[in-house]
């Protein structure tokens, strides 16, 4: 006997690991009757074993279909198990089970796989993974996935896979239900009628090709409906000029040396005296650098002692939510230091540490049914471990309790009465459940006001999960990691600048990228100068990328003082004031561009130039542009601007200077002349006022991925090559969704202005790949002149092309051939 829901606990338990059930409005109709292939399969742990899925879950399945007019016809298992038992890819899989669709319309995959996940109090935790995939049967597009990892619990050690399954069997046809959904009303997968793009009914999405939706009713009454979330006001709008700057509050300054307490500055796990008070009496010097916004690491009652040898200074073993650490100040300091920040027009931040408390604290003793109490985490690719265990051992808060959340809730409220701080930074992100994420930040959002800042800490480089939790964590913005590895990895690490082009041009899966909070460093990474061998110049390059760059840029404590430290606690130094420093000066002059530049701020991105050793873009708003080229290689490089942009004159931000731009003998396009190994600032005015608009226009439609297409042909002869890129286009980086080349060749249709990276694979066995050595291959898609055909690039395994594809997006007609390789590599 499975276990009921008479043990709540179990089912919180499962909701958490699982992440919690996915919210589903009414079903979409398909026409009545429409039928669907079903195939069902469950792998096991050993390789090359499968099995049914159990009657129930298919039964299951089989309702939810039928409540959007869907007839479930199942293959017969024993047609496809053998071979299923060879192949493990997805796609192969869909492959096969389309080949025994017969005349069915639609086409499902359910794949699951279970595993013993442990005992936990008396009972036994299972672990059901998911993956559903869905078509139609005569479309040419990529089927729809969604897959899900759920928590079943079982009540005696006798039950195995089938019972766990059977168990998490709502939850299964949930995730059908809700993938069909999305799938029936997906604007790619409604046809067009003769007046026009159709509609789906109830959503304003224009249709496109796929099966007309039904307009029947379904035949038992509908669910009482749930109460809707509150409506998503994210998306958070920074302040005119802003720019952030971390203060890491014991390591900044001592401004009273009454409250230090214990200290040792030549004990890096010590405390070494910083205060409140230090940081009200240097803010002035931070106006003068340029900065808008100060984030205080957290400043709440904290464990002051060491653990295991590890220090505490740094504020996130919090001990007290409701109470200012007395070796920082008061809560009266803290109030003071919020009002001479909006004194000078400038905000405050506050650390907000909500998914544990400091090792062995009060809390722990005298609540300790708050905590779950499993341990620290082992696996750290465990999703279920991530958020219900322990971060280096630091007790780990049940925040899915009611008291819990309250708590918590109720010390954040008050501290925005308070302080009255412009925002929260929200620590470790991924170590709490996005429900309550998302109810955290509605409320904090509803109490403190629309422009409150909630800044969601994800440390992941992977910016389409970026985007994905941002919106549904319901945050106001996160910080830019992946960009942040990108800037060390290219002007560090020497790789291509391009790079930072493939990165950027996620920036179509962002909600608002233009509130992202860029940053080079900070205290859990090792210091861009140390990252960078100690060259100021190295580091002056990427602040100059980064600080041009869309977002809000943040900086880290002593980045103008050219602090180091490869590690922790190393990268928490103490900060350093001098006045001299090259990084100063350089930090202020791009933040005061930055502040007077409305290109900077707001302006669209387009992509100029894409290669190995160059990358240019303009950020363009109707009355300004603002040019960035990056040359890495030993040789001057040139972009071409679009016409209409400026008035053929350039001014250097830095200086003012203004000089006449570059232009070949008969091209319509002026160019701007990247020096080798530089880094290149351009600001252009338009002509007439608003001159600009058109080509803003355009470069927002292209960066979103919403205009022209140009098709790229990668030719390879041969036909055990795969490719697999970043971008959904290219597989995500995932092999098992890699393109298979047709008559040697992978053929892709890509937005213009786009900058991909990609490798080849081979498919070494089920589930196995290989990997190409060497860098990434970049691939630019320039715009389509009339007389041009589609984009051809020769692709081979572990080989590159001595001349690549197009890397400039403009390539004026040139008189002589020998200055055709302006335009290729």
């Amino acid at each position: 006997m499975v276990l009921r829901q008479r043990w709540l606990w179990c089912l919180v338990l499962a909701l958490v690991a699982s992440g919690c059930l996915k919210r589903q409005g009414p079903p979409v109709l398909a026409p009545e009757g429409t039928v669907v292939a079903v195939a069902y399969i469950r792998d096991d742990a050993r390789r090359g074993a499968v099995a049914n899925v159990p009657e129930g879950v298919r039964q299951r399945v089989a309702e939810v279909l039928a409540k959007r007019n869907l007839q479930a016809r199942e293959v017969p298992y024993d047609e496809y198990a053998a071979e299923f038992a060879k192949v493990t890819d997805t796609q192969r899989r869909f492959a096969m089970l389309k080949a025994r669709a017969g005349d069915a319309p639609l086409l499902l995959l359910v794949e699951t796989r279970v595993t013993f996940f442990g005992q936990v109090g008396g009972r036994f935790s299972w672990d059901v993974y998911v993956k559903t995939t869905a078509n139609r049967a005569t479309s040419s597009l990529e089927a729809t996935s969604d897959s899900a990892d759920y928590g079943a619990a079982l009540q005696f050690d006798q039950q195995r896979e089938d019972d766990a399954q059977l168990e998490v069997a709502r939850q299964i046809s949930g995730q059908v239900g809700a993938l069909f959904d999305s799938f029936l009303a997906s604007p790619m997968l409604v046809p067009s009628t003769d007046g026009g793009p159709g509609l789906v009914p109830g959503l304003s999405a224009p249709a496109g090709e796929g099966i007309e939706p039904g307009t029947s009713t379904p035949t038992e009454p509908p669910p009482p409906p749930k109460p809707a979330p509150q409506p998503y006001r994210g998306q958070w709008t920074p302040p005119e000029g802003d720019a952030i700057y971390f203060v890491m509050v014991d390591r900044f300054a001592n401004g009273d040396v009454k409250n230090d307490g214990v200290v040792d500055a030549k004990d890096a796990q010590a405390f070494h005296g910083g205060d409140l008070r230090g940081v009200i009496d240097r803010l002035d010097g931070l106006k003068a650098l340029g900065v808008r916004t100060v984030w205080l690491s957290p400043v709440f009652q904290m464990r002051t002692d060491k653990f295991y040898g590890y220090g505490a200074f740094h504020g996130y073993w919090v001990e007290d939510f409701g109470r200012v650490e007395p070796r920082f100040g008061d809560e009266a300091l803290l109030k003071e230091l919020s009002a001479e920040l909006r004194r000078r027009d400038m905000r405050l931040v506050l650390d907000v540490v909500l998914n544990h408390v400091g090792p062995e604290t009060r809390l722990t003793r005298e609540k300790p049914t708050w905590f779950h109490g499993l341990g620290p985490i082992e696996n750290w690719n465990d999703s279920r471990e991530l958020v219900m265990r322990d971060v280096h051992g630091l007790p780990d808060l049940a925040v899915e309790q009611e008291e819990v959340y309250q708590h918590l809730l109720s010390h954040s409220l008050k501290w925005v009465d308070t302080v009255k701080p412009a925002g929260f930074r929200l620590d470790a992100v991924k170590h709490l459940p996005m429900d309550f994420w998302a109810r955290y930040n509605d409320d904090l959002r509803a109490h403190a006001g629309k422009d409150f800042l909630l800044l969601g800490e994800l440390l992941d480089g992977d910016p389409v999960l970026l985007a994905r939790v941002m919106k549904e964590g319901r945050f106001g913005t996160m910080f830019d990691f992946p960009l942040a590895f990108a800037l060390v990895d290219v002007f560090c690490r020497g790789r291509s600048p391009s790079h930072l082009g493939a990165i950027l041009f996620n920036d179509r899966f962002q909600p608002s990228p233009q509130s992202l909070v860029t940053l080079l460093d900070n205290h859990d990474l090792p210091r861009v100068m140390s990252e960078c061998g100690g060259d100021v110049e190295k580091v002056k390059r990427a602040l100059a990328v980064q600080l041009t760059a869309r977002g809000v840029p943040a900086l880290t404590y002593g980045i103008e003082e050219g602090l180091t430290g490869a590690k922790e606690p190393e990268n928490r130094g103490d900060m350093r004031f001098t006045a001299d420093h090259p990084l100063r000066a350089w930090i202020a002059r791009l933040l005061e561009a930055r502040r007077g530049s409305e290109a900077l701020q707001r302006g669209e991105t387009m992509v100029l130039a894409a290669r190995e050793d160059f990358f240019a873009y303009v950020r363009v708003t109707p009355d300004e542009a603002f040019f960035v080229g990056i040359n890495s290689g030993p040789e001057r490089r040139v972009a071409f601007l679009p016409t209409g942009l400026g008035d053929g004159h350039g001014i250097e931000p830095l200086t003012g200077t203004r000089s006449l731009l570059g232009r070949l003998a008969e091209s319509p396009y002026w160019h701007v002349e990247v020096k080798p190994g530089e880094v290149s600032l351009v600001r252009f005015r338009a002509a007439t006022p608003g001159g600009h608009a058109a080509l803003v226009e355009k470069a927002r439609t292209g960066w979103k991925g919403e205009g022209p297409r140009r098709t790229v042909v990668l030719q390879t002869g041969d036909a055990a090559v795969r490719v697999v890129g970043g971008g959904p286009e290219l597989g995500g980086w995932k092999p098992e969704r890699s393109l298979r080349p047709e008559a040697g060749a992978v053929t892709l249709s890509l937005p213009e202005g786009g900058v991909f990276e990609y490798k080849l694979v081979r498919e070494d066995g089920p589930g196995k790949f290989s990997w190409e050595g060497g860098p990434n291959r970049l691939l630019f898609v320039p715009e389509l002149k009339t007389e041009e055909g589609p984009v051809q690039v020769p692709v081979a395994w572990e080989q590159r092309s001595v001349k690549g594809p197009p890397f400039l997006r403009f390539c004026p007609p040139l008189l002589a051939m020998s200055t055709s390789k302006l335009c290729t590599d």
